[in-house]
């Protein structure tokens, strides 16, 4: 036994004694490590033969080698970097040797790589989906928001702005890995040129925040516009556009987009003017439709009694629009240092909206029916201006503390003139002012690689006085109103994760503070009089723990969530000295199923029981004056009301073969609401609002299914939406009434992509809406919308797109339909940076266009003025 560990010993020692250490370094040409690298070991005699290896770790490596050469040759190897060699003449075995390695980016070897994926429409990388823009172009696009309604898998909202991808809402579009935007992202979308981006990158999971990255349930899906090279340290362009209308008007849209990008530093700007009804701003004041970043911060924001005069079109508002916009924007974003970064934003609008409508309303009540109709001359004058400010500073690797503010003053003058019945006539004239400010403060802390702690403090107010002077013949209405609201919120959430799940829970306080006050200054030629006045206070307080837990079971994803809530709410009448009080402790659970199917598709359902006070906007109790026709109040009460929601979905998205199958069922019942009780005659209607403890339902179920057919070249987009809903009402002194609304919704979309010199777009929408009430009346409606499109491009430097929108707004009245014809002819000569546009709209010239719509009790015809046909001539120059 000696012998063998004799022989052991002595095998070893011998080794030993005929090999060599060699240690170094492997570092690029900017001085990081390597993480990846090949250590190769050959005979100098023999090149081609590998006798020993060793792999880097963090840019060090260290090989005592098996064997003695006479003469060794040291190579590194790492992808995209050049190789790099080393010899070792006649090496001392007792010796240790280190070799340090500096390898040069393999510059030849990543074009190359490059030109093979750009060959690729669609390029898939971990999380994220890559698509090459160039691709997707076929010369009618200007803007990237053009190219994104494109791309498989992403849908545009074209009211809101708002950008899907797979089904879910993005949380942000960042400009090369930056959030410049917000929740207000169009800003980019609307204004950024397509010529400047070179992908957009669908990435999952997202996280602004990279303490919380994978920590936090990694849901949430964003969109980044990866510039080209060459568009990466000053750029930008102009467009020029210029026209004439038939009236002799002359017609503007001009815009002029500044990009820079430098170390340290980054900023967008836009500026524009147009009156050709287009909107390349965020803000809509024509048809008031709420864009993303308004949506999510209503609970922040009180109410304005008096709505503004908005023009609700099927059409699009680029037709109806009759607007003088000038906007202007500028983004910024400075790193002064690796910690610190500011974002700062700055807003500009101001508008002026010209309008004519005829409205005419039959009314059927408890088997009566009377006619209304006014005709409207508006004037809608708004003025927005706007800051905000973000700050971060990363203290250390592990904690982040961010400061977010934002200052919104917003004033609107409108004005109208109103013949009632053909008889009557009024003048409006109304001043409407938005104070907005918030502040939110946010520290987050990694007390782990699997945990993290965030406290978040938000606070802010929000301002909306009005006054509406409303004259007639014999008297004059003056109304003032003002709806104010102060808030403050501050919440810890605990977020952690571990190898099966993840977890948040939360504990917060939230305190609200809503005064309203309004009265109405009449006056005749006898007299004057306060009469109808409020001046009420609403409070809200409350405690709150929130808490979910993210189960990962196999292909099976378990979100349970709660929400434990004491909330204090008080109601004071300032005018009847009546003080109302409530106490509740509200539960409300709620759980998410989800099952994968395959990487490509899955199964969710979801169900939550929740408890909502609904009196923010109905705490006033006597009558506020709106319009000439009509008057409003409330009768306050604290009660709540308990939604409970169940929705079934199965979605499948393959992308990269361009198929998308979504189906999707959700189920509302909800008990307790404010329900309108009308009083309506032919000169005037009063609604007053009052809680009930009914019952209503919801159903509402999508189907969409988009399939590109390369047999035929030919993408194919069918989506279908059926919606219905029971809600109670009381009018002209009738027992309450149960109505029920049925709207089926089918749309079929096909664009055609040939290798031709013409292809072919076309969308048909076909809309019923079927309203119904307990006295077995019914008021149904059924409209067609159909545009198709003839793109046509017979040379590399020509392009040419004919349009044809064609609206039948009642089936039941076929004489009644229109035909807009558009044309665009877009020319790119040999100057890169120039090109050319010619453009006709409205080319049939329409002057009016009519739209119907319908409720329980009555069937309106909206009539309003179009912007008369115009020829425009566009210049976009590349800087």
């Amino acid at each position: 036994m000696n012998k063998i560990y004799i022989i052991i010993v002595f095998l070893l020692i011998t080794s030993y004694s005929f090999s060599q250490t060699i240690t170094g370094t492997v570092f690029d040409t900017k001085g990081n490590p390597l993480v990846l690298a090949n250590v190769v070991f050959k005979e100098a005699n023999n090149p081609e033969s590998v006798k020993e290896f060793v792999s880097i770790r963090n840019g060090k490596y260290n090989i005592i080698l098996k064997k003695n050469y006479e003469k060794i040759l040291v190579e590194i190897n790492s992808d995209g970097y050049f190789t790099e060699k080393q010899l070792i003449d006649n090496p001392n075995t007792t010796k240790t040797y280190e070799l340090n390695f500096q390898l040069a980016e393999d510059i030849t070897e990543l074009k190359e790589i490059k030109i093979i994926t750009e060959k690729k429409a669609i390029i898939v990388k971990e999380d994220t989906l890559k698509y090459n823009v160039s691709k997707f172009r076929d010369g009618s696009e200007r803007k990237i928001e053009d190219i994104i309604k494109k791309l498989p898998g992403i849908s545009v909202n074209e009211k809101t702005g708002e950008i899907k991808y797979k089904g879910k809402s993005i949380e942000a579009v960042t400009l090369d890995g930056d959030n410049m935007f917000g929740y207000n992202y169009s800003l980019g979308t609307k204004n950024i040129n397509v010529d400047m981006v070179e992908q957009v990158q669908a990435i999952d999971n997202f996280s602004e925040n990279l303490l919380l990255k994978g920590i936090e349930n990694g849901d949430k899906v964003s969109l980044n516009l990866k510039l080209k090279k060459s568009k990466t340290d000053y750029s930008g362009n102009i467009d020029f556009g210029l026209g004439v209308n038939s009236d002799k008007k002359k017609m503007n849209n001009s815009i002029v987009n500044i990009l820079q990008i430098s170390k340290g530093y980054k900023a967008f700007g836009t500026f524009s003017y147009n009156n050709v009804g287009g909107n390349n701003s965020p803000f809509d004041y024509f048809s008031g439709t709420q864009n993303i970043e308004q949506s999510r911060s209503k609970s922040f924001e009180t109410y304005r009694v008096i709505p503004e005069t908005l023009f609700s079109n099927i059409i699009d508002n680029t037709r109806t629009n009759n607007n003088n916009l000038f906007f202007s924007n500028y983004n910024s974003l400075f790193k002064i240092s690796k910690r610190i970064s500011v974002k700062t934003n700055f807003y500009y609008l101001h508008d002026n909206i010209n309008f004519q409508q005829a409205t005419n309303t039959i009314n059927t009540i408890n088997s009566e029916t009377f006619t209304t109709s006014d005709n409207n001359t508006s004037n809608k004058k708004p003025n927005l201006y706007r800051g905000d400010l973000e700050v971060k500073f990363n203290s250390s690797k592990n904690s982040l503390l961010e400061y977010k503010t934002k200052f919104n003053l917003e004033e609107t003058f409108t004005n109208i003139t109103i013949l009632a019945n053909q008889t009557n006539q009024f003048y409006s004239n109304l001043k409407s002012k938005n104070q907005f400010f918030n502040q939110n403060l946010i520290f987050t802390k990694k007390i782990s690689d699997k945990k993290v702690i965030q406290i978040n403090i938000n606070q802010g107010f929000n301002n909306t006085p009005q006054f509406l002077r409303l004259n007639s013949i014999t008297e004059t209405n003056n109304q003032n109103s003002n709806f104010k609201k102060n808030y403050i919120d501050g919440v810890i959430n605990i977020l952690g994760t571990t190898e099966n799940f993840k977890y948040s829970f939360s504990v917060g306080a939230n305190y609200e503070k809503t005064p309203f006050t309004s009265f109405n200054n009449y006056q005749n030629n006898i007299s004057s009089s306060i009469i109808d006045e409020n001046k009420t206070i609403y409070f809200k307080k409350s405690l709150y723990h929130l808490g979910s837990v993210n189960y990962n079971i196999n292909r099976w994803i378990l979100s349970p969530s709660y929400s434990i809530k004491f909330l204090k709410q008080s109601l004071q009448d300032n005018i009847l000295n009546q003080k109302e009080d409530t106490n509740d402790f509200i539960f409300e659970p709620a759980l998410l199923l989800k099952f994968k199917i395959n990487s490509l598709s899955f199964i969710s359902s979801r169900l939550s029981n929740s408890q909502n006070p609904v009196v923010d906007e109905f705490i006033f109790r006597n009558s506020v004056i709106t319009n000439n026709r009509l008057k409003v109040s409330n009768n306050p009460d604290l009660d709540l009301q308990k939604p409970t929601l169940f929705s079934l979905n199965y979605n499948n998205n393959n992308v990269y073969r361009q198929f998308q199958f979504e189906v999707g069922f959700s189920y509302q019942k909800s008990k307790g609401n404010f329900y309108s009780d009308y009083n309506i005659n032919q000169t005037e209607t009063n609604i007053k609002n009052i809680f009930l403890l009914e019952k209503n339902d919801n159903y509402n179920a999508d189907v969409l299914l988009a399939k590109y057919l390369p047999i035929i070249a030919t993408t194919i987009k069918l989506k279908t939406n059926y919606s219905y809903s029971n809600y109670f009402n009381l009018v002209n002194s009738t027992n309450l009434r149960e109505n029920t609304s049925n709207i089926i919704l089918n749309e079929l979309s096909i664009r055609t992509a040939f290798k031709a010199k013409i292809n072919f777009d076309n969308n048909f929408i076909n809309i019923k809406n079927t309203n119904k009430n307990s006295d077995l009346e019914k008021i149904t409606n059924n409209s067609i919308i159909n545009t198709f499109k003839i793109r046509y491009k017979p040379t590399k430097k020509i392009f040419a797109v004919l349009s044809s929108d064609y609206y039948l707004p009642d089936t039941n009245n076929k004489n009644n339909n229109y035909l807009f014809l558009d044309a665009n002819i877009t020319f790119k000569p040999n100057n890169k940076h120039l090109e050319m546009n010619l453009s006709a709209k409205n080319l049939l010239n329409k002057k009016v266009f009519s739209q119907i719509q319908t409720t329980d009790f009555s069937k309106s015809t909206f009539q309003n003025n179009l912007i008369s046909r115009y020829i425009f001539i566009n210049v976009t120059y590349d800087l």
